[in-house]
């Protein structure tokens, strides 16, 4: 059982530091000026079974020329229509000196074909370098009002709970129990 303790200890250890690198790596982006996750939020997704509704994904900006067939990258809808778009990168075309992307989403069903579109260095945000199943849930972009209000009464039942929930007594928060000490004969009569 001590064992287990000391694993587990261990295991927490890494899962702060996971943490922690995390944040650590998002504030550099944010002070960059590129977001360092965006939550999938298109139902179905145009890029499931890869990456589905409500899942997040981590992003890193390398340079557009490294970018090569398979990649899957952020960009802003080359139409000029004020979205943010996730692709696979199917194609790399140059003319002249003017490099491009043809990208589509790994959903055939809602992206038969390749996109329309050709990704330039402009339209660029960051490329794809982790996905996070279901993470994108925390983000209120998909809550709406119904997850706002679960939202609320999970967090007034936690403070509920830690506010007024039972408390464990000092005396009994001892793992070993203390071994009783032998009491001392007491001497009678004296001299």
């Amino acid at each position: 059982m001590k064992d287990l303790r000391g694993y587990l200890k261990y295991l927490n250890y890494g899962f702060a530091a996971v943490i922690l690198s995390l944040l650590i790596f998002s504030a550099i982006d944010y002070a960059k000026g590129t977001p360092p996750f965006f939550v999938v939020s298109d139902n179905p997704s145009s890029m499931s079974p890869t990456i589905d509704y409500g899942d997040a994904v981590m992003v890193y900006k390398v340079s557009f020329d490294s970018l090569d067939v398979g990649d899957i990258i952020v960009f802003k809808d080359p139409r000029g229509i004020p979205l943010t778009v996730i692709h696979r990168v199917v194609e790399v075309d140059t003319e002249g000196s003017h490099r491009y992307l043809l990208t589509k989403g790994d959903n055939d069903l809602t992206n038969p074909t390749i996109d329309p579109w050709e990704v330039t260095e402009e339209d660029y945000i960051s490329k794809a370098i982790l996905i996070i199943p279901a993470a994108g849930y925390i983000s209120p972009s998909l809550w709406g009002t119904g997850g706002l209000l679960v939202v609320l009464a999970i967090t007034i039942v936690v403070l509920v709970i830690f506010l007024f929930g039972p408390r464990k007594d000092k005396a009994s928060d001892s793992e070993e129990p203390q071994a009783e000490k032998p009491q001392e004969p007491v001497q009678e009569g004296g001299c």
